[in-house]
């Protein structure tokens, strides 16, 4: 509480109903000069212990009614200028009397000197000190009084009221004192803690770090040694430990001959020469005792306590490069495979043309002699030996192309026969083969390339299980259905009907130590170039995709029985009897486009032999020539795809080009069909045919498009 005021002079409020009084209180409290009391000045002296300053004085504040004085000292306490003693007459009529300005004064003004003033005897001080509290600051003056009473109350209640306020203003400075050191030791103290919990925090800290770069250190999947100036074990991380079946601690100090080297290989060496070569910084390096390939990588870490102490260290980081080695030599491999593939692509392409030539002259041979002929049955031998040939051909090319997954509703059994027709022309003659197909519902919804990727998997693993001393090859294609809670083999599987799929061969088994292992990728037993450890697990991919299982039983010395099951789906297919096309007489004119002669000869022999007109062209562009010229004579375009200088779809766009509408066959001796690749789109080519086209192909398009009279059909038996 501050109670330091203004140097002024002391106020002193009265407060009488009667003018006359009020005059007197000014004459007695704030006389002139040279009507000073004498007496009082004897009295202040007396009760003080000092003179009375002449520079001491009053100010005298005056009040007719309880309202006035009571307002006056609100006022005085807002301006900051106290009065230090009021005198209250108790009667002021006609409004409130001088108890109930007492009253209210001392709410206003705590430390007030009140005098209460009364002529009448019935005035009780209890009852006034119960309402202005406290007592000592209320005093009783009765009238009529003596004049020097008032000087006394004036003068001692003013010094009471000076030192009670000097006390205050010496008690505001102590407590502000004692605030401000408090605030100071409050400061201190907080530095204090702050920094031992600073300091603490930082102990953590560095306690954390090491904790996270030892656990960053041995969670580190490349191993890492530290060695000492002697190439000495300092430490190394938990990979490294545990490639060498020993705990960090019992490796250091050991040397680096110790921790790689064995009996019969000795890595260390690479490695020191690495150390001691101040150019290169890494090398790469077989190391058998830690079961891989590994690229060596040195920094040098220097530490240091003190200036003068400066240690230098040399880290080694070893990554296992051996998966990296292997996929590399696996790509190689796919690479191989794949160059293979393109050019099986590109023979069977040409094998096609030459096929095309021989069964187009065979069959127009055949269709000019008579049943009863002697070259008859040869001409037919040769036009089977020449189909067989097509569909081994056609064979080699599906599994050559590389092409998106393309799920389809299909029959299995028809699909195993012509992969096991492929099989039977690659596998050795040691093998027998042996096929049962028993399946009344082999209908599932699957990839035909990956079926046929299944069966050649489970076939040549089986045969290079039988490659020494042969043996026979069961292939058995039935149903199985899985009844809910049966108790089966194959837990996993869900009950309903499947597609059941046994290879069984007589080779010399699976050993059980690696029976479980069969089916990871990259896992064989095979010597380095006799396989990539990926069929069995590829086998198991598909199957898996497509919700079946596979199964494995075997004993050593007794053969392998691989179970594929997939489950089946209850679409119904539709039967269709094979069909050919006898033309009475063709009507139109065609021209052909191949550059292969005589291809382009056998095949405009066939069309002349159905009764149509032909033109036949080697060159693109002379076929595009000559239609641009009489476009409205010809009805159809027959074109080979693959030429020099022009590709048939080429031809088809140009043709396009000169808004001439008219249909074109496309003859393509690859196994895809050309829906459009970029800008090779064209609505013209109505329809592909694969070479070698055989004449009922043929003439069954070729009346398609023109629209010719209605054929004569008749069933092959």
């Amino acid at each position: 509480m501050n109670v330091s005021y203004p140097d002024n002079p002391i106020r002193i409020l009265v407060a009488d109903d009667e003018p006359r009084i009020l005059d007197l209180y000014r004459d007695l409290i704030t006389p002139g000069e040279t009507q000073r009391d004498l007496y009082t000045d004897d009295i202040s002296a007396a009760l003080f212990q000092h003179a009375p300053s002449e520079e001491s004085n009053y100010e005298l504040v005056r009040a007719s009614t309880a309202e006035e004085a009571v307002h006056a000292v609100k006022h005085a306490v807002a301006q900051n200028c106290p009065i230090a003693v009021a005198f209250l007459d108790v009667r002021m009529p006609p409004g409130h009397d001088g108890v109930w300005a007492a009253e209210h004064i001392r709410k206003l003004d705590p430390l007030i000197q009140i005098v209460i003033v009364s002529a009448y005897s019935d005035v009780d001080p209890s009852v006034i000190s119960q309402k202005a509290p406290p007592a000592d600051k209320l005093l009783y003056l009765n009238k009529p009084f003596d004049v020097r009473e008032i000087s006394q109350f004036v003068a001692s209640l003013t010094a009471k009221w000076q030192a009670e306020r000097g006390f205050l203003e010496l008690q505001s400075r102590l407590e502000a004192l004692v605030d401000e050191r408090t605030h100071e030791l409050a400061r201190t103290n907080a530095l204090l803690k702050n920094e031992i919990v600073e300091r603490k925090r930082v102990a953590d800290l560095i306690a954390t770090a090491k904790k996270e770069w030892e656990s960053t250190f041995d969670s580190v999947q490349d191993l890492i040694v530290i060695l000492d100036a002697n190439t000495k074990v300092k430490r190394l991380n938990m990979a490294m430990a545990s490639r060498v079946h020993a705990h960090p601690r019992d490796l250091v100090g050991t040397s680096l001959a110790a921790l790689f080297d064995t009996d019969t290989s000795q890595p260390s060496a690479s490695i020191l020469a690495l150390l001691q070569d101040k150019e290169e910084t890494s090398c790469e390096v077989d190391i058998p005792r830690l079961e891989g390939q590994f690229i060596i990588t040195k920094n040098v870490l220097t530490t240091s306590t003190t200036e003068m102490d400066v240690e230098a260290h040399i880290v080694l980081v070893a990554h296992d490069i051996t998966r990296r080695k292997l996929l590399e030599s696996k790509l190689r491999q796919a690479q191989k495979m794949e160059a293979i593939g393109t050019l099986a692509g590109g023979i069977a392409h040409d094998f096609n043309n030459i096929l095309g030539i021989i069964m187009g002259f065979t069959e127009m041979s055949l269709g000019s002699v008579t049943q009863d002929h002697p070259l008859y049955p040869k001409l037919n031998h040769i036009f089977d030996a020449s189909t067989r040939a097509r569909d081994l051909v056609r064979q080699i090319l599906t599994f050559s192309r590389q092409t998106e997954e393309s799920l389809a509703t299909l029959n299995v059994t028809p699909l195993i026969r012509e992969t096991m027709k492929l099989l039977r022309a690659t596998l050795p003659g040691l093998i027998q083969i042996h096929e049962h197909y028993k399946a009344t519902s082999d209908l599932i919804e699957a990839d035909p390339t990956q079926i046929q990727q299944i069966i050649m998997n489970l076939c040549t693993n089986a045969a290079f299980a039988m490659r020494q001393h042969g043996g026979s090859l069961t292939i058995t294609v039935d149903n199985m259905t899985v009844i809910p809670g049966e108790k089966r083999d194959q837990p996993d599987i869900k009950p309903g009907r499947y597609l059941r799929i046994r290879t069984a061969d007589t080779g010399e088994g699976i050993p059980l130590t690696v029976r479980d292992r069969i089916f990871d990728p990259f896992f064989t037993t095979k010597k380095p170039g006799e396989g990539t450890g990926m069929g069995l697990a590829v086998v198991h991919g598909i199957v898996r995709k497509y919700r079946g299982t596979i199964a494995v039983t075997s004993l050593p010395g007794h053969g392998t029985i691989f179970t594929v099951l997939i489950p089946t789906t209850h679409i119904n297919t539709i039967q269709t009897e094979d069909h050919f096309v006898e033309m009475t007489q063709g009507k139109g004119v065609i021209i052909i486009v191949d550059d292969e002669e005589l291809l382009l000869e056998v095949t405009t022999s066939m069309l002349r032999s159905f009764g149509y007109v032909v033109h036949p062209f080697s060159r693109p562009e002379d076929a595009l020539f000559f239609l641009t010229q009489t476009p409205q004579e010809i009805d159809l375009l027959i074109t080979d795809h693959n030429m020099p200088g022009m590709t048939g779809v080429e031809l088809a766009q140009k043709i396009e080009r000169f808004k001439i509408a008219i249909p074109i066959i496309l003859l393509t001796g690859f196994s895809h069909v050309f829906h459009g690749e970029g800008n090779t789109e064209t609505s013209l080519i109505r329809e592909t045919l694969f070479k070698p086209v055989l004449k009922k192909d043929l003439a069954t398009a070729v009346a398609r498009l023109l629209k010719t009279e209605p054929p004569q059909e008749a069933t092959l038996t």
